[in-house]
């Protein structure tokens, strides 16, 4: 019995899905398990995806540095919230009952915030400044190989003359 086909608009939804759970490190056998597909519509449906990838990355860049600055933003957005929310001052409320009689007590207190929403924070603006790039470009000197010792420049003759000494080794 042949498989039912799918709508367009139930490929799109598929291979979305199937999209995530491969960037999240999906196996192929589980995939398909999940989105009740068989084996082969999930290789055809990856090569398919990873086409519309190989195309997509030849796109605007400007419009790619967009996209990745708005997400920035919502991670930013997101981590503000979550470390104001850290700095609310706590309530607790207890009841219940022990050996030595029944609780009923309120503790309330205030609150630092947690450092790592910060930290997070601070990543971002740093990751926005280099794709941007507003950081200061780093000087780099050059040196050989090892790392040791800088590096020197050849002077045409002795290239010349090193060239000539090979050849005559040749023969």
């Amino acid at each position: 019995m042949a498989a039912t086909k799918r709508t367009p608009d139930q490929v799109m939804r598929d291979q979305a899905k199937i999209a995530e759970r491969y960037l999240k490190g999906f196996k192929m056998y589980e995939i398909a398990e999940e989105l009740n597909l068989s084996m082969n519509q999930v290789k055809y449906d990856l090569r398919e995806i990873r086409k519309r990838w190989r195309q997509s990355s030849v796109r605007d860049f400007d419009a790619h540095r967009e996209e990745q600055l708005a997400r920035l933003d919502l991670l930013e957005a997101k981590a503000w919230h979550e470390l104001e929310r850290s700095c609310d001052d706590y309530w607790k409320h207890t009841v219940g009952e022990t050996a030595q009689g029944d609780i009923d007590k309120t503790e309330t207190g205030a609150q630092t915030g947690d450092p790592r929403y910060m930290t997070v924070i601070l990543n971002i603006i740093e990751r926005r400044s280099k794709l941007l790039g507003l950081d200061a470009p780093t000087k780099l000197a050059p040196t050989n190989p090892d790392g040791d010792e800088p590096y020197k420049q050849i002077a045409p003759d002795e290239i010349d003359a090193r060239i000539h000494e090979l050849l005559a080794k040749l023969g």
